[in-house]
């Protein structure tokens, strides 16, 4: 499993940033839409220029 950071719009009012153990990055937003189903605008933050 791996640590995706997962953005998304809920209530259209708070954007909400939170890290979730996922399968895949698909995987991680329905993940994301069981915990809020109110939310919009979801999608995974990725640290491209982050040193491994």
């Amino acid at each position: 499993m791996k640590n995706f950071r997962i953005s998304g719009l809920v209530d259209d009012k708070y954007r909400i940033k939170i890290n979730l153990l996922a399968i895949s990055p698909d995987h991680a937003i329905k993940v994301f839409k069981q915990k809020y189903p109110k939310a919009d605008d979801i999608y995974v933050i990725q640290n491209l220029f982050k040193k491994s």
